[in-house]
């Protein structure tokens, strides 16, 4: 991935000045399934963890899936609207990693070394795509790959959702402990638990159910509930990524991503850098777009990312475009700091990225790029915001 945003295969970028970043000093916050933290991606050269944070999120009434938290704790749910009184939350080293459900059909029998454990492959690579330590891949005829996450220098928050009730609960998704575990990045800054000037970005790969249209969010919606917190992270200066939706819509991307304050993240080939995936959802509403390619190892048109306990795979879909921007963040705050908005950065992005092609160029937002990390530390320095100030 960093080789394809203007960096080097292990994963550093360096600016003008002969100086190097690759988000040293940044966390983001990944909200997914859940996460094989064991997986050697997830530490540094030196041995340590970079998994800072982990927690789950699940809840009381579940009846499909089953609470997927391996230790629990009832909290009471402090949201407004909301169609239960709390929900089962533990913060642990380990309790992010996979876990088995009643349900069988929960369980990934795709995969032979651990046909139990349910959702872990999806959260593995977005987090790997974010910080993952360089490694090597050998295929079978002797080609030899090495890849490394966007930005390797950063730290992640895993934060598993184990588990709820509301739409997409089906797929795995259930709303409630999305917004829960989002709801928790927000309170934790407010008490102070993780400290502010950190956190870069939180990466969420889902969507809800793609749709074409762009109407705004409905009032108590799924995507209003979630925009209504991106909002206050987006007020301290932290990112909320979504992607757009692998579902080939023209016009809209998902239930989910409606707000104001998410950005929406496309996905382009490997190839064609910078024409738009057969697959991704576009609309005016995606600005920004990263290579993840087809998936065709014949063509090479992939992304690799970890896999399992120690090994990888290859990847397509806009899940996996939203965390290399999710690190972009981390990469430009390394170097810009925490001053600049989001809506800077954003800005920076797209002026310094390289402009869409293809057929279907014209039906993203208006100057929608392929982002390009190491032009961006070229570019302009944002302007700090003015209200930071009283922000600190």
């Amino acid at each position: 991935m960093p080789y394809n945003l203007g960096g080097s295969l292990n994963g550093t970028y360096t600016d003008r000045n002969g100086k190097t970043f690759d988000g040293t000093g940044w966390i983001v916050a990944d909200i997914d399934g859940a996460f094989r933290p064991d997986n050697p991606v997830f530490k540094t050269a030196a041995g340590q963890s970079k998994v800072l944070v982990e927690a789950c999120f699940g809840q009381k009434l579940e009846t499909t899936w089953g609470s997927l938290c391996k230790t629990q704790a009832w909290i009471n749910r402090p949201l407004p609207g909301d169609p239960s009184a709390g929900y089962w939350f533990s913060a642990a080293s380990g309790v992010s990693a996979p876990s088995d459900s009643p349900d069988n059909s929960c369980r990934d029998s795709s995969n032979p070394e651990t046909p139990q454990y349910c959702h872990y492959y999806h959260g593995t690579a977005t987090a790997g795509i974010m910080v993952g330590q360089q490694t090597a891949r050998y295929e079978a005829d002797g080609t030899h790959f090495f890849y490394a996450g966007v930005a390797p220098g950063a730290r992640v928050m895993t934060f598993k959702i184990g588990g709820g009730t509301g739409s997409a609960s089906n797929s795995g998704w259930p709303i409630n402990s999305v917004i829960d575990a989002l709801d928790y990045v927000a309170r934790a800054l407010g008490n102070g638990d993780i400290g502010l000037p950190q956190i870069a970005a939180v990466n969420i790969s889902a969507n809800g159910s793609s749709i074409a249209g762009e109407l705004p969010c409905g009032t108590g919606s799924d995507g209003a509930r979630i925009d209504a917190l991106a909002g206050q992270l987006k007020a301290a200066h932290i990112a909320v990524i979504m992607n757009a939706g692998n579902d080939a819509v023209n016009g809209g991307t998902g239930t989910w991503t409606c707000g104001k304050n998410v950005i929406v993240v496309g996905a382009t080939g490997i190839i064609d850098p910078t024409v738009p995936t057969s697959y991704t959802n576009i609309s005016q509403k995606v600005s920004l777009f990263a290579p993840v390619g087809s998936g065709d190892r014949a063509s090479g048109d992939i992304t690799l990312a970890p896999w399992a306990g120690a090994g990888s795979f290859y990847v397509r879909g806009t899940s996996f475009a939203a965390p290399q921007i999710a690190a972009a963040f981390a990469v430009l705050r390394q170097k810009f700091g925490q001053g600049p908005s989001v809506d800077a950065l954003v800005q920076l992005l797209k002026s310094t990225g390289t402009p869409l092609t293809g057929q279907r160029a014209g039906l993203a937002a208006p100057g929608a790029v392929v982002i390009n990390i190491k032009a961006a530390l070229n570019g302009p320095t944002p302007p700090v915001d003015p209200l930071w100030a009283n922000l600190k």
